[in-house]
């Protein structure tokens, strides 16, 4: 076998380049134990691997000596290892630099206010978090990152985008954004900024309902969402929505906690399983017996891992309906293996989670029990166009703050009522005045517009048509725990 020889020319390969080289077997041998396991594979796995070596070898001395440019060979074996990690799956990863890693996902750092992950080979977005620097550019849940900085994202690893797209605050990133039914591609460039997200927002809504919107699964979130069920009980709420929409995850702990808080104690909320049957580990609900109040859950295609997770329990206990779209799909375990003799470190999918029926949510998702879609994309975009519209912003300086809750007054009022007259008059005229601009959505979707420009915070859950779904869903839920 020709290991540090190639065929045409017999191209020699230099004994620091022997070093490398015999790193990188180091580093494929250790590891093996992931890589292949049938009985079959196992006969012909040193020919297999020994051909190989003797390939990537042989390839290495023609780039050394023949290549225009002069090669950095500890670049070339680490794009080597990247590419074999990226064959994997999205999410097995090099370290080169654990330390500096470690940094970087516990200080501070400017981003865009987004989650992104990999769907399909392409660069996708998970989440934009609303009034951060990505939702308030218009990125749109589903969009896929093209190029960042003008590079193309197709040969990057999830870790090398997110490096690019964090930064430090106050600095722009350019990216190119390929979005479903558009045409042409769409160029950004977002300022980045310090990321903060509160973990939970509570309120109470419509007649008596409680409503729980969970951003991450943080340390702190479990005990914020028990503080919200006291809250609940204490107002003597009718039924609570659980909102994981565009929740990109987090923390395995947190998310057994919380579903903990609507499951009954010893239930089973998810399972992880690696290569071997022995490896499975079950986490049950803990605690204490809670009050049962009727539970609705809405998720979409930005709910991934831990949301994925919570939902998933709740969907097969029968426990709450789940409403919305299908989630992401993405609740896999990782694993750091520090490397010997060297800083580096690797991380590799070592199992995947199922929810209590068996369904891998990695590989599925989690269908909801209710389809209810939130706006269509052409809807979506209608509605960037009416971000600080000055129309709308006039009609509720006119109008007043509680425009909306005149509004409805006013559609219930008798015929003869003036001042209702007038308002649906004045509404009326906006509505025509939107369509003359081509900006043409349905009755919900313009007071969903005119919420998300007024001070009261409830006005925008109230008129949130996936939230105004489930609010009819906990009505009928009321109904069948009555008659039980």
């Amino acid at each position: 076998m020709k290991l540090l020889t190639g065929g045409f020319g017999n191209p020699q390969v230099s004994s620091k380049t022997c070093f490398h080289i015999f790193v990188l077997i180091g580093l494929i041998c250790a590891l093996l134990p992931f890589g292949w396991s049938s009985e079959e594979t196992e006969k012909t796995t040193d020919d297999i691997l020994l051909e190989n070596l003797a390939l990537f070898s042989e390839i290495l001395a023609y780039v050394q000596q023949s290549h225009l440019e002069t090669p950095d060979t500890k670049e070339i074996i680490e794009g080597a290892i990247h590419g074999m990690l990226r064959k994997l799956d999205p999410y097995s990863q090099f370290i080169p630099n654990y330390g500096e890693f470690r940094t970087q996902n516990y200080g501070n750092y400017g981003g865009l206010g987004m989650t992104v992950g990999i769907r399909e080979d392409m660069l996708t977005v998970i989440t934009p978090f609303k009034d951060n620097p990505a939702a308030l550019a218009g990125v749109q849940n589903g969009d896929i990152i093209s190029h960042i900085e003008g590079e193309s994202t197709a040969v990057m690893s999830l870790t090398e985008a997110v490096n690019q797209l964090r930064g430090e605050p106050g600095t722009y990133v350019s990216i190119t954004i390929v979005r479903e039914n558009e045409s042409r591609p769409i160029e950004l460039t977002i300022t980045r900024e310090v990321i903060r997200i509160p973990s939970v927002e509570q309120n109470v809504i419509g007649d008596k309902i409680g409503y729980i919107k969970i951003n991450q699964f943080l340390q702190t979130t479990a005990n914020d969402v028990d503080n919200a069920l006291l809250d609940f009980k204490v107002q003597n709420v009718r039924g609570v929505i659980l909102d994981l929409r565009l929740n990109p995850g987090g923390l395995l702990s947190s998310a057994v906690d919380i579903a903990s808080d609507f499951l009954t104690p010893g239930q089973l909320i998810v399972y992880s399983q690696g290569k071997k049957l022995e490896s499975r580990q079950n986490f049950q609900a803990e605690g204490e017996k809670r009050e049962r109040f009727p539970l609705i859950v809405l998720v979409d295609g930005g709910s991934a891992s831990a949301s994925e997770i919570v939902a998933g329990a709740i969907k097969d206990h029968g426990r709450g309906l789940v409403m919305g779209e299908k989630t992401f799909g993405k609740a896999s375990v990782q694993r750091l293996f520090q490397l010997s003799n060297s800083k580096a470190a690797v991380k590799l999918t070592v199992a995947h989670y199922y929810t209590p029926s068996d369904v891998n949510i990695d590989q599925i998702g989690i269908e909801p029990d209710v389809e209810s879609p939130w706006f269509s994309r052409s809807e979506r975009q209608m509605h960037l166009k009416l971000r600080d519209h000055e129309k709308l912003k006039t009609f509720v300086e006119e109008n007043g703050e509680d425009v909306l809750e005149k509004l409805t007054t006013a559609e219930h009022a008798p015929r003869d009522d003036r001042h209702a007259s007038k308002l649906l008059r004045s509404y009326q005229r906006l509505t025509d005045a939107l369509t003359e601009e081509q900006i043409v959505l349905s009755d919900i979707g313009i007071k969903y517009a005119l919420a998300r420009i007024t001070e009261d915070p409830r006005d925008e859950l109230e008129h949130d048509p996936q939230i105004v779904a489930a609010m009819e869903q906990l009505k009928v839920l009321e109904l069948f725990a009555k008659k039980d």
